[in-house]
């Protein structure tokens, strides 16, 4: 009876982790259209980014693995030119190695230091957008 029971909380327990999988599948994918909607606009806007440099590294990878920005050739933007292309955007500095920028948001873990991806799913949820990057950026004229 018990093992029944165990076996049944761990299935409830893997469906929960799948349907998080997916969702956070789901929400890369939405950051990284999102982002590429921010660096390709031809308004003229300026923009601020509200959340830390590392996330903001997160969101560039996310853009660049999902070849949301494309070259004017047509190729695929190199995540080294998305770098420097959001920071020229955003007014900030290029970090000084991207790449282990990346590597370090998306191995953070626990409730106070959640990935870029993980938080934007809250936000999803609980404010009800499709957009939730779009609350880290703020256009201004």
């Amino acid at each position: 009876m018990f093992e029944m029971k165990m076996m049944r909380s761990n299935a409830a327990l893997a469906d929960g982790l799948a349907e998080r999988k997916a969702a956070e599948r789901k929400m890369r994918k939405a950051i990284a259209a999102d982002m590429a909607s921010v660096l390709t606009r031809k308004d003229g806007s300026k923009v601020r980014w509200k959340a830390s440099k590392t996330d903001l590294m997160e969101a560039l990878h996310w853009t660049y693995m999902n070849d949301a920005v494309t070259d004017a050739d047509g190729s695929p933007c190199r995540f080294s030119a998305l770098v420097e292309r959001a920071c020229r955007d955003f007014g900030m500095t290029v970090p000084r190695n991207p790449r282990r920028t990346v590597t370090r948001a998306c191995c953070r873990m626990g409730v106070r230091n959640a990935t870029l991806c993980r938080r934007c799913c809250v936000i999803a949820q609980t404010c009800g957008t499709e957009h939730p990057l779009l609350n880290f950026v703020t256009f201004c004229r």
